[in-house]
């Protein structure tokens, strides 16, 4: 078996193919099917019940609002009990109980509500009772149909999961192949095999340096998750993968292992789900806070931009007077989960270090300029990273970019330096609302530096980022210059 598989042919590099839905959509067409099936069971037994009175076909809006509440009261319910979740709307076997239980709780408040609200003297009990036998047969041919076209659409490859890269043992690898793996929302991108130490429960150092370089593929392959593949019961083992896996910013996530999965699928068919992940490690930000946080970005730096193209034109002139060079300094920087991209500033110091040795600023340095002086008390040299924002290679906060030199040099030194990059770099941060900028000549700085930054991400919000760039404010005007 190769440690490292090729790229499955079954999406693009980097994008869904044309016409390919994600896992995720699913979600979605299950909740539209159920509240569109209530909604045409409410309007059908309405009408019929009309019909079975007068004898004509009597077109009303009853059923329609009705309908919709239901459907509204379902999907709630539903989401609550993770009916929606990709294991549920596919193996449904198992969860056929616990969506009629849902549905007949949701008519038991549907009439409560009607009564409460005074309303339901206005619906005959027959038109209610038929639509309630409709629902129970509409939803469960529903979903029914729709987890066996999903099924098939996973399989030809119309519907694409997670793109996971995974990572486990032999013996459990070769029983469950990437098309079991599609069926429950994983798209494998690569395989790696790891294999124990001779002797011991823990990796070899093979196992250990392809588990490093499953960071690199996941980052080429634009995996969103890492799934590990290995034996509950060798807990030593799971403690060091899960360890090596750290510094990436990708979720984890444990399958259980033959005999675990053996195990659930002795229970009855209402017992928990054979495939149901274990999350080793989250994503530091969830999909929607990351969106969240990029709009906040693209509309704050956009409009700074443009209220700031006098000073930034004013600036240009003045640092192209003031000394020979270029206006812009451009520096490499590491970046979201590890990933170099060009930095831009303004340039404030006659050298332009970008290499293996980058020597930090220092108060009263020679190399700095006059114009630069002041641009550096005032920041005004780290507007031109907005531009950087727009592009999505930083945020307005988080954790400040380093040059690759010493990105390089305190990942060795500092054993959790590398979980920094679990979110973007920004633009300002945590340790810079605490007055921890400039330069680092002894570790302990970094590493207050690094705690500030971790807090950071375990404790996000958009209410915290408006209260670092509010803070950042007042500490840039309190700085020396140097």
């Amino acid at each position: 078996m190769n440690h490292l598989a090729r790229p499955r042919a079954g999406l693009a590099s980097s994008d869904l193919r044309l016409g390919t839905l994600s896992y995720q959509s699913l979600q979605f067409i299950a909740a539209s099917l159920d509240i569109c099936l209530l909604i045409l069971a409410s309007v059908l037994g309405f009408a019929i019940y009309q019909y079975y009175l007068t004898g004509e076909l009597v077109s009303s809006n009853d059923g329609l609002g009705v309908g919709f509440l239901a459907g509204v009261l379902f999907i709630a319910l539903s989401r609550s009990r993770g009916l929606y979740e990709i294991h549920a709307v596919l193996g449904l076997g198992r969860h056929f109980r616990n969506i009629w239980a849902i549905l007949a709780v949701t008519l038991l408040l549907l009439a409560n509500i009607m009564f409460l609200l005074k309303v339901g003297i206005e619906y005959s009990r027959g038109s209610i009772i038929l639509f309630g036998a409709l629902a129970f047969i509409f939803i469960g041919l529903g979903r029914a149909s729709f987890a066996h076209f999903a099924a098939i659409g996973i399989q030809k490859g119309f519907i694409a999961g997670r793109r996971a890269v995974t990572i486990g043992e032999a013996s459990e690898l070769v029983r469950l192949a990437p098309s079991d793996l599609r069926r429950f929302g994983i798209e494998e991108m690569a395989r790696i095999e790891v294999i124990r130490s001779n002797g011991s429960t823990g990796l070899s150092q093979g196992a250990r340096a392809r588990i490093t370089g499953a960071m690199d593929v996941a980052r080429q392959l634009h995996a969103a998750e890492f799934v590990l593949l290995v034996p509950w019961a060798q807990e030593r083992l799971l403690a060091e993968i899960a360890d090596l896996l750290r510094p990436s910013p990708l979720p984890v996530k444990l399958l259980p292992d033959l005999t675990v999965r053996n195990i659930v699928r002795l229970q009855p068919k209402g017992g928990p789900d054979p495939f149901l992940a274990v999350e080793v490690q989250r994503a530091p930000l969830s999909r929607w806070e990351r969106s969240c946080k990029r709009a906040v970005d693209l509309v704050l730096s956009l409009s700074a931009l443009v209220l700031l193209v006098p000073l930034l034109l004013i600036t240009a002139v003045a640092i192209k007077l003031d000394s020979k060079g270029p206006i812009l300094f451009r520096q490499r920087r590491c970046g979201f989960d590890s990933k170099e991209f060009v930095i831009y500033k303004f340039r404030t110091m006659t050298v332009l270090d970008d290499g293996e040795n980058v020597v930090q600023v220092r108060p009263g340095d020679v190399r700095v300029t006059r114009i630069g002086r002041l641009l550096r008390r005032s920041s005004v040299d780290e507007l031109p990273q907005l531009f950087n924002v727009l592009r999505g290679d930083m945020s307005l906060v988080g954790p400040r970019p380093h040059a690759m030199a010493h990105h390089d040099k305190y990942c060795v030194l500092i054993a959790t330096y590398a979980l920094r990059h679990h979110v973007k770099p920004g633009l300002t941060g945590m340790a810079q609302m605490n007055g921890l900028r400039g330069e680092t000549s002894q570790l302990a700085q970094m590493e207050r530096r690094v705690e500030q930054d971790l807090w950071y991400i375990n404790h996000w919000s958009l209410m915290l980022d408006a209260l670092i760039m509010a803070r950042t404010c007042l500490v840039v005007l309190r700085q020396e210059v140097y």
